[in-house]
């Protein structure tokens, strides 16, 4: 499909047709532009610069950074400011106040900006979203090609990673973490790199995750509850990947410290008489738990309005023999959380039907599933251990509890 899209887009360049390809992740972006420059360096040479990558998606957080540095350039007004910062301005508002960054003036209805640094736009970063992050800087021209979230910089820049911007193609000779740069130099090479890691997710709280007093904000009509979290990501080495064929021709171990981050999580436990009820059949109760997770991930935007990629979920992975708590959980991928895992906790009953009914209308002959069910493309396993019959065994278990 990547290859297909680029031949599509480059055809249209061609024609002088205003195009837009939209991609799932920064990598794939970057990889059709590579593939479309390459069919234009052959057909129209003279086209070539005309095609560039851009990275688009914003989150509340960011919002929130903005309107403190406007506030502090001229006073904020909801009556007359809402057509600029959109239909969010009210919360991010009461968000800044409750930070301590934001001072309402009653009498003529204004906010003020009253937090600590006098010019807050200094500590706000226009290339990145979060406050901490790596720089990616050519060692050769010293130019600073770009700045990576500190949360997504490991699956991008590390010793030995092909990087690629605006279809450039760079490696990563080295990586300083004392200063968050990682020195590249540019490369013709004919692979990519993509990272082996896993994912922990920590339930905050333990024992108290269920209470024996029902919160207001937990919907007692199902046993799902919603929790802050702490998502943790560990990194222990990469594949060389062929470009063309994306053959893994080569493992490469790697250390890289964990990144952890607190986000909001909402999850159901699986019984044991279910667990029980899926092995007596012969089935994998980790792929079925995977699937099963999978195929709420993809009716979730029935409910919100989000991406699949702002919610994720615990991945099994093929090689891994850790224990894996009996769960069905999806969690905010973004630090601090967005607030989505909440608004599903009272919505989860009608998310397990309509995951079971997902599953179970689809027509793929296969058990591993395909992406209308029980795949995803947010998968950080690549798909790789999955059982649709298992996933219908799990789903229909919790729908009768």
């Amino acid at each position: 499909p990547v290859f297909e899209v680029s031949c599509l887009l480059a055809e249209m360049v061609q024609h002088g047709l205003r195009c837009i390809a939209f991609c799932k992740t920064r990598k794939l972006c970057e990889l059709v532009l590579c593939y479309t420059r390459e069919i234009l360096a052959e057909t129209v040479p003279d086209l070539v610069d005309s095609v560039s990558a851009y990275r688009a998606g914003y989150i509340a957080e960011v919002l929130d950074q903005h309107i403190a540095c406007a506030a502090c350039e001229l006073p904020l007004s909801l009556q007359f400011d809402e057509k600029y910062f959109g239909s969010g301005l009210s919360n991010a508002i009461l968000a800044l106040k409750d930070k301590g960054f934001l001072s309402e003036d009653s009498s003529c209805k204004i906010w003020t900006y009253i937090g600590p640094e006098k010019k807050p736009s200094q500590t706000v970063s226009i290339r990145a979203l979060e406050t901490e992050k790596y720089k990616v800087l050519d060692s050769q021209s010293n130019e600073t090609l770009e700045e990576i979230e500190e949360s997504r910089a490991f699956f991008q820049v590390y010793e030995g990673a092909v990087y690629i911007n605006q279809g450039i193609t760079y490696l990563v000779k080295a990586l300083d973490l004392s200063r968050k740069i990682a020195f590249c130099q540019k490369a013709n090479l004919n692979y990519y790199t993509r990272t082996r890691d896993y994912t922990d997710i920590h339930i905050n709280g333990g024992d108290l995750a269920y209470p024996s007093v029902e919160s207001k904000v937990q919907n007692s009509k199902t046993t799902a509850r919603s929790h802050p979290c702490k998502v943790t990501t560990n990194w222990f080495g990469f594949y060389r990947v062929w470009r063309g064929s994306n053959r893994i021709f080569d493992a490469i171990d790697l250390s890289l410290p964990a990144y952890s981050y607190d986000s909001q999580a909402v999850c159901i436990r699986v019984p044991q008489s279910i667990r029980t009820l899926v092995e007596m059949q012969n089935f994998s109760f980790r792929a079925g738990q995977h699937a099963a997770s999978h195929a709420l991930l993809n009716v979730a935007p029935l409910y919100l309005m989000c991406n699949a990629s702002d919610l994720s979920t615990e991945c099994a992975n093929p090689h891994e023999t850790r224990d894996i708590p009996d769960r069905l959980l999806l969690y905010d991928q973004h630090p601090g959380g967005i607030g989505l895992s909440m608004k599903l906790q009272p919505l989860f009953g009608e998310l397990l039907n309509d995951a079971l009914k997902l599953v179970m209308s689809c027509c793929c002959s296969v058990n591993v599933g395909c992406p209308n069910c029980i795949q995803s493309l947010f998968c950080h396993e690549y798909n790789q251990v999955l059982d649709k019959k298992a996933a219908i065994a799990i789903l229909k278990g919790l729908v009768k509890v």
